[in-house]
């Protein structure tokens, strides 16, 4: 299974998004106990599959999670081993046949279902629709769907620079609009190691912001740094090492 560390930095706001709902437009692929194969003995799991072959040219996006048991970081690792089960499933059994949009690893489920239901990943289809923000513009965003925010920090600290709140209000008014939205913040650097957890202790501080001025409950947010385990680019140039440097922000529903 994959490592994980832990990190936050900056990234050029990026907000051409559709959204997508767990509602008819999506199912479900479910797990054993600590495991990340996919067995077709369990009857959701042969109903999805028998569902999946009937649809043809969707954009899918991918939701992996984990039961409550175990460590945090623990849990994000077994969420993306089941993502990894999933996309060789999909991409085995129906060649050609989906483009998978992105796909996130939230980890533990922590809505009120059983834990056995919480052993899942999820497979959304992929519709639009637009939010408005304080300024007048336009947004859309995609559940399941990192946005890459302009989320920028005194160097070392984990204090936010005052620029950054405009998206840090676009965060507030998206979340204030739905109720049944979640946020993970996820935050990725460059070049090394995160071994002070600056990464988490900023991620932390946006969502403290987010709960403490933008009266949003911290139920309904999820702060995870991932180092620089995920990058966008080869960092060959100093460009592309900032571009890794980013902060995401990533809408849910339970």
């Amino acid at each position: 299974m994959k490592g994980l560390l832990h990190s936050l930095f900056i990234l050029a706001p990026i907000f051409t998004f559709a959204q997508v709902s767990a509602s008819s437009d999506s199912m479900s692929l479910y797990f054993e106990f600590n495991s990340h194969e996919i067995s077709f003995q369990n009857k959701h799991n042969s109903d999805t599959k028998a569902k999946l072959s009937k649809i043809k040219n969707q954009s899918l996006v991918l939701r992996a999670y984990t039961d409550s048991t175990g460590a945090k970081e623990y849990n994000i690792q077994l969420a993306e081993a089941r993502l990894e089960a999933t996309k060789k499933f999909l991409n085995e059994s129906y060649p050609g046949q989906f483009s998978i949009r992105t796909e996130i690893a939230l980890g533990e489920d922590l809505s009120k279902r059983s834990d056995a239901e919480k052993r899942r990943v999820d497979i959304l289809f992929s519709t639009s629709n637009t939010t408005k923000s304080s300024s007048g513009k336009r947004k859309s965003f995609e559940l399941g769907v990192p946005i890459q925010l302009e989320i920028q920090f005194i160097y070392g600290t984990d204090e936010v620079i005052k620029s950054s709140y405009v998206d840090i209000q676009f965060l507030m008014e998206t979340l204030r609009a739905d109720p049944s939205l979640n946020v993970t913040l996820a935050g990725h650097v460059c070049c090394g190691t995160d071994s002070q957890n600056l990464s988490g202790k900023r991620a932390e501080r946006i969502k403290q912001i987010l709960v403490m001025e933008g009266n949003i409950s911290g139920s309904r947010i999820t702060a995870i740094g991932f180092g620089n385990r995920k990058p966008l680019f080869v960092e060959d140039s100093e460009a592309h090492k900032q571009a890794n440097r980013r902060v995401e922000a990533t809408f849910y529903k339970k």
